[in-house]
């Protein structure tokens, strides 16, 4: 029995029916995790990178679908953002370390999205300020919180009216819970977003850009 009272079985079950994953995915996290590059925020489980993709497909055909991601994770979450795109829709990963930055582009590559996806090494601080203004219909972050809630108003301005900002790890243990604090409370009164926590994945923040 699994800590949240779901049988072990159905909760195999379930993956297997609703967050199935190809073997590019499985060994992408496997190489993040064994590499210790996300000590931040881990890579996304299997349900955790299907509620991205989900989310993904769900923007609008005709208006923003390029997605910005802060803090490559090895390249799972994009991996899983990619199939539910258009086409001609592309995924910008923005990572700061050496070594996540090449794992996640070597997933990428691997997974044969490299004319879609662009990889930048660097701060996102510095990085963000250069995209385009209300551009992108989702931006996903998974990183310290604290630099999280000093990226929120770039976040904000790059994302199109009604775009989607999801945040990994909000309610992670550990000596980032104070930050996560302030991150939260920052988000609950910004009058531009709507936004809920979900528990689930070590809390994640889902929140509209109004």
């Amino acid at each position: 029995m699994d800590t949240d009272g779901t049988d072990d079985t159905i909760r195999e079950e379930l993956r297997g029916l609703f967050a199935a994953e190809e073997r590019v995915v499985v060994d992408a996290r496997a190489r993040a995790t064994a590499a210790a590059v996300a000590t931040a925020v881990p890579p996304a489980s299997p349900e955790e990178g299907a509620l991205l993709r989900w989310l993904a497909g769900r923007l609008p055909r005709d208006g923003a679908c390029d997605v910005v991601e802060i803090g490559a994770s090895g390249g799972v979450g994009a991996l899983h953002v990619l199939p539910a795109l258009p086409s001609d829709a592309t995924v910008t990963v923005i990572e700061p370390d050496t070594q996540a930055h090449a794992l996640a582009a070597e997933a990428l590559e691997v997974g044969g999205h490299g004319e879609q996806v662009r990889t930048i090494l660097g701060d996102p601080a510095e990085v963000l300020p250069r995209l385009a203004d209300a551009h992108y219909g989702m931006c996903v972050v998974q990183g310290p919180p604290a630099r999280t809630a000093t990226l929120l108003d770039d976040v904000l301005r790059v994302l199109a009216p009604g775009g989607l900002l999801v945040v990994r790890g909000v309610l992670r243990r550990g000596e980032h819970g104070a930050a996560q604090a302030r991150l939260l409370a920052q988000v609950a009164d910004d009058a531009r977003l709507d936004a809920t926590v979900l528990h689930e994945h070590d809390g994640l923040l889902l929140a509209t850009l109004r």
